[in-house]
């Protein structure tokens, strides 16, 4: 059985691909960066170096080349190790290039190396494994009684009602 600091812990880390999911999504670099260290290197296969590096170079692709985004994780798993962690988790992601119908899909793996220093978890080392990805073109909208611009849009940045001022008017709400 598992002790309640090693919860903690597998809890911090599971949160810390969350967070660089949303970073990702909302194109908000310092959100990204708040999953690893600033010493910590990221290998996306072309695309390999210090990752707060990567961080500021991804959102700014994103920004540049896409409409939306769309990152998921699923069948995560941690091993502790003392101030050490692996992490392997799936990522499924969906990307609307700008100017194409297609939607670019990716899956693959988030491997990370994940280490406790003065008491937080943050990632050391990431690599990203390839395990298959396509594209295809979305089907308009199917639930006919629900117009889709009916709900609330995502956004990017201070746009996106989670970044933006949607949050804080949600949470001051009675």
């Amino acid at each position: 059985m598992l002790t309640h600091e090693e919860l903690a812990a597998k809890q911090e880390i599971a949160d810390l691909l969350l967070g660089y999911c949303r970073g990702i999504d909302r194109c908000d670099a310092e959100l990204v960066k708040q999953a690893f260290w600033p010493d910590a290197y990221d290998n996306h296969g072309a695309d390999a170096g210090p990752a707060w590096e990567f961080a500021d170079r991804i959102v700014a692709a994103k920004l540049a080349t896409t409409e939306w985004t769309t990152h998921t994780v699923a069948n995560h798993l941690v091993e502790l190790d003392g101030d050490r962690a692996f992490s392997e988790a799936i990522v499924l992601t969906f990307q609307k290039q700008k100017d194409q119908d297609e939607i670019n899909v990716f899956c693959g793996r988030y491997v990370d190396r994940v280490e406790r220093r003065d008491g937080s978890w943050r990632i050391a080392y990431r690599q990203m494994v390839h395990d298959w990805s396509g594209s295809t073109v979305l089907a308009p909208w199917a639930l006919g009684s629900v117009a889709s611009g009916a709900f609330v849009q995502g956004a990017r940045r201070d746009a996106d009602f989670v970044t933006g001022p949607g949050r804080s008017d949600l949470m001051g709400a009675k």
